[in-house]
């Protein structure tokens, strides 16, 4: 046995080793293959459900975020006729308070004309 015969045999043990590889890694292939397409059949039956959940829950959503807009909307007219409201019982009952003050000032104006009219009018003390 020669050289060359103990080349040959090597050649076809490699190709052995390989043809086993590759039957092995096409039987992987396939294997994977056919659970990819279980779980898209699987993903296929379940994800329609799921939209509809989702859909359904965005609709509840929405329909949650109109209610409290509406009730924004009735805090916000509420809290404006509540400071309309104070604003005319405030206005009221400062009324009285303006009033008093006002006549006040007028009394204390006239006061201090009166005063400085009687000064301007009367003589002036001599010095001895």
């Amino acid at each position: 046995m020669g050289v060359a015969e103990g080349l040959v045999i090597a050649l076809i043990v490699a190709g052995l080793a390989v043809c086993g590889f590759l039957v092995f890694a096409l039987v992987e292939a396939v294997k994977t293959l056919r659970s990819m397409r279980v779980l898209s059949d699987d993903m296929g039956q379940r994800i329609p459900p799921l939209i509809d959940k989702i859909d359904v829950t965005v609709d509840a959503l929405n329909a949650e975020m109109l209610r409290v807009d509406a009730i924004i909307d009735d805090f916000e007219q509420i809290s404006s006729r509540v400071s309309n409201t104070v604003s005319t019982v405030q206005d009221a009952v400062s009324a009285p308070a303006n009033a008093v003050s006002s006549a006040g000032e007028r009394i204390r104006v006239a006061w201090n004309r009166a005063r400085h009219a009687r000064t301007a009018s009367s003589p002036a003390p001599e010095d001895h």
